[in-house]
């Protein structure tokens, strides 16, 4: 299994809390009458911790995407079919160019990627229409501690999509952000080859 920055934050990951709680800063916005000032929050003017940005790439094996037809007599997932799929996470840049032959089962991946989500454009309409599907993805990868989480919730297309970071387990829990998702192109089995960039800040303190 190689080394990634994914397994190198979660080594880190120990220093940074720290940091992130001398630093956190929380927000509060409040309404208080026209004639009393409002109190500044206890943390107001304090930094705020800087983000963990790093990439991964993604695996998606074809053979593991199980649909729901929306009628009997379907052929093909339609608009409002849910479906269920996998793949692999892997080191950022393992996937070059487009990945066509990228194979899933290649060695050297780092964790679990697993998809489900709803239809929003039939398969035929894939890849032109400009959103696939409605999902939630959960990512499992092997850190020094034992597993780690991350999900993720938005839109699937083309180009990069940015989705939403809902939280996490292990070493990741109550960390969230963004993911900027960038379609790199189908693998050897029809899935999708997917390069994430995650954006996260640690829980406020």
């Amino acid at each position: 299994m190689g080394t990634s920055l994914f397994t190198s934050f979660v080594s880190r990951r120990s220093g940074l809390r720290a940091v992130a709680v001398a630093t956190a800063a929380v927000l509060t916005i409040g309404l208080a009458p026209a004639s009393t000032q409002a109190e500044p929050p206890p943390h107001a003017g304090k930094p705020q911790p800087e983000p963990i940005v790093y990439t991964v790439d993604v695996a998606e094996d074809m053979d593991l995407f199980v649909p729901t037809f929306v009628r009997p007599e379907d052929t093909q997932p339609e608009r409002g079919s849910f479906y269920v799929t996998r793949g692999r996470v892997f080191p950022e840049g393992t996937i070059q160019g487009d990945g066509a032959t990228f194979d899933p089962d290649t060695s050297g991946h780092i964790g679990a990627w697993i998809s489900r989500g709803t239809h929003l454009a039939s398969a035929s309409e894939i890849p032109d229409a400009p959103w696939w599907a409605a999902t939630t993805q959960l990512f499992v990868v092997l850190g020094r501690q034992g597993k780690e989480l991350l999900t993720t919730e938005g839109i699937e297309g083309q180009g990069t999509i940015r989705r939403v970071v809902t939280g996490g387990a292990g070493n990741f829990a109550g960390w969230t952000g963004e993911a900027h998702q960038t379609l790199l192109g189908f693998n050897a089995t029809g899935g999708v080859n997917l390069r994430v960039t995650f954006v996260l800040r640690p829980p406020a303190q």
